[in-house]
């Protein structure tokens, strides 16, 4: 058997013809020695010294200590345990960053002092490149333990010191430093780099388990975002139903008191979600009418570690919340506003100060015109000017569905409410209104049964769907319009007397194009200019001869047979230029017999008109001073009527004086 002596003795030789000759024959020496050896021998390091002289100032360690502070204080408990199994037998116990640098220290004072020599101390870098062969840089170098003893060591200064040494990787395997138990070559045994792996091991563990615990704490702090921040309303309840957890969205419905308190406490009425919550069964977007809120039912269960129930997730997704939605994708939003509406006779200017007006109340309106008046364009922009303007409009003609349809699009359907029904049943047009407009065109073609039922939920404002067992309150403006002489219809017995009055609060009738001739040559204009970007080409000449027409007939189609005759002179007329020839025939052959005295046309005899009497509104203004009283006086009309004709033709009456 080999002695200790006998191999310090070959270590020495082998040492020295490492140094003198550059190599070592095979077997003097132990292969990752002599690996380390000859790194230090390329990298030039002095074998005579070994010293560090790498060595931060206190402002300059500052820096490398926060960041590696998780792991200084993982470390340090591990390495206080290990110190006490070897106090006072001259050991120090070191703890490194990935580049070497030591971070911290515990040992005998003594060995402390000695280690000191060589600047084996905190804020010195210990790596290989520098130092030569060592624990701390060696095992970092090959990301092993690594005991080095004597003259192991490539650099005098350190032939008696024994240095045990281990690497420490993070939960990535990422290399984050090193751990080494150092002393003179005597006072250390095989069984020190054993306690330093142990130790190593036990501070990776740790580690990891840190890691994990971040990790939760993250995923639970982006669970708990989502669960506070979703706009369902959600719960999550305990093996025995008791409400643990409410977001923000169920509180606003159910109240912020459910909290702790039983399901079956709060939803009074036997629901085939409670009975799925309590048998570990998950429902997906079940409707029922929890207490007063109609919901799409969503549940989850939750499980031990045994697969046993231990409570579930409850999502309640109001339904108004879905109806907003697919509103909001399917177009259901009014586009018009009253500044759409073109024109500037004084009788469209009238009715639109009276629709603004009515806007603003919640009263039922119902809207009376011609048919091609524009009745929806008004329904729209009443909408958009009311205090309902970002909630839905929705529109339905009551003259365009078979009678048998009425009372599903406009209440909906249950669930197997008839063959054929959508499986899950349908919410009605009341129902997608739900904080908006519903706009009920050609009312007066509503069949009286169907009538009888409108009534009930005008005055209700609770809807009950065809098939269906519940009823659902409803929140809707209803503004209805029609072509029809509605109290005509009331004598003649085709329309209900009680629904009238209860749609007829307020009126406006919308007038026909003949009754404001003055707006046929802006309306026309602007029509060719839309119908021609519409198309893709240019906008085409339009010649005066064609408004002498256009101001003759009498428009029973009113703007939409306006629009109907703009794009068909628009199809005939490829020069570029409208002219009296593309005008339908029926058009053409009502032109008035004009003398040559006449020979202006229409539009221009009503525009010189207008136009001589902003001049003469102005004139007296100036000459009264801005007094609008006299004003009325001498023009023999009331003030108000010159209040409207100065927001008319844009008259400040501070400037017409100054």
């Amino acid at each position: 058997m080999i002695s200790k002596q006998s191999r310090r003795n070959a270590l020495d030789l082998a040492w020295q013809e490492f140094i003198t000759c550059g190599g070592v024959r095979k077997g003097k020496v132990r292969p990752e020695i002599l690996a380390s050896w000859q790194r230090c021998c390329d990298a030039g390091v002095d074998y005579t010294d070994g010293s560090c002289c790498n060595i931060l100032s206190p402002e300059q360690f500052e820096r490398p200590r926060e960041k590696h502070d998780a792991l200084i204080k993982t470390a340090k408990p591990f390495m206080n345990k290990l110190y006490e199994f070897v106090a006072g037998s001259g050991l120090v116990v070191f703890l490194s960053d990935e580049s070497g640098l030591i971070l911290e220290s515990i040992g005998d004072g003594d060995v402390a002092d000695n280690a000191s020599k060589v600047n084996l101390v905190k804020g010195t870098g210990w790596r290989e490149e520098t130092v030569g062969t060592n624990g701390i840089g060696t095992s970092l170098k090959t990301k092993k333990p690594i005991q080095v003893s004597g003259k192991e060591h490539y650099c005098v200064k350190l032939h008696t010191w024994t240095c045990s040494a281990a690497p420490i990787f993070d939960p990535g395997h990422r290399l984050l430093g090193a751990l080494q138990m150092s002393g003179p070559s005597h006072a250390v045994h095989l069984h020190t780099l054993g306690m330093i792996v142990a130790a190593v091991e036990a501070i990776e563990s740790q580690l990891r388990i840190r890691e994990n615990t971040r990790e939760l704490t993250l995923l639970n702090q982006r669970l708990n975002g989502i669960f506070q921040t979703m706009s369902d309303g959600a719960v999550i309840t305990d093996k025995n139903g008791l409400i643990c957890q409410v977001n923000p969205a169920a509180e606003t419905i159910f109240g912020s008191k459910i909290r702790g308190c039983s399901l079956k406490r709060i939803f009074k009425h036997r629901h085939p979600f409670l009975d799925a919550v309590e048998q570990g069964k998950p429902i997906t977007d079940k409707e029922f009418m929890v207490d007063t809120v109609h919901c799409l039912v969503t549940t989850r269960p939750l499980w031990d570690g045994k697969q046993a129930p231990n409570g579930a997730v409850i999502f309640f997704n109001p339904l108004t919340k879905v109806k907003k939605l697919i509103n909001r994708f399917s177009s259901s939003q009014a586009s018009f506003r009253f500044s759409d509406i073109i024109g500037r006779s004084l009788v469209l200017k009238a009715t639109i100060d009276e629709a603004r007006h009515a806007a603003t109340g919640v009263s039922n309106i119902l809207i009376l015109g011609e048919s091609g008046t524009g009745k929806e364009l008004f329904a729209q922009a009443v909408h958009n000017h009311s205090h309902r303007r970002t909630g839905p409009f929705i529109a339905l003609n009551c003259a365009a569905l078979p009678r048998e349809l009425i009372s599903s699009e406009l209440f909906g359907y249950a669930d197997g409410a008839f063959t054929g029904a959508k499986r899950g049943g349908r919410p009605g047009k009341f129902e997608l209104a739900a904080g908006g407009t519903l706009f009920l065109d050609e009312i007066g073609d509503m069949p009286l049964d169907q009538q009888a039922i409108l009534l009930r939920v005008l005055q209700e404002k609770k809807i009950t769907r065809v098939g269906g067992g519940h009823t659902i309150p409803v929140d809707v403006r209803v503004v209805c319009a029609t072509h029809k002489d509605l109290k005509q219809e009331v004598e003649k017995g085709n329309f209900r007397s009680d629904l009238y009055y209860r749609i007829n609060v307020i009126r406006i009738r919308v007038p026909s194009l003949r009754q404001r001739p003055d707006d046929i040559y802006p309306l026309f204009t602007n029509l060719v200019k839309k119908i021609c970007a519409r198309q893709g080409i240019f906008k085409p000449q339009i010649m005066p001869a064609v408004f002498d027409h256009l101001a003759a007939h009498d428009w029973p189609g009113n703007v939409r047979e306006l629009e109907n005759v703009a794009e068909k002179m628009i199809h005939a007329g490829r020069s570029g230029c409208l002219e009296p020839d593309h005008l339908p025939r029926d058009i053409i052959e009502k032109r008035p017999a004009c003398t040559p005295v006449e020979s202006v046309s229409p539009a221009a005899r009503n525009m010189d008109h207008l136009m001589t009497e902003r001049d003469r509104i102005v004139a007296l203004l100036k000459q009264h001073r801005g007094n609008v009283s006299r004003v009325a006086r001498e023009m023999n009309i009331s003030r108000n009527t010159v209040y409207r004709k100065l927001k008319f033709f844009g008259i400040s009456r501070d400037q017409s004086f100054s």
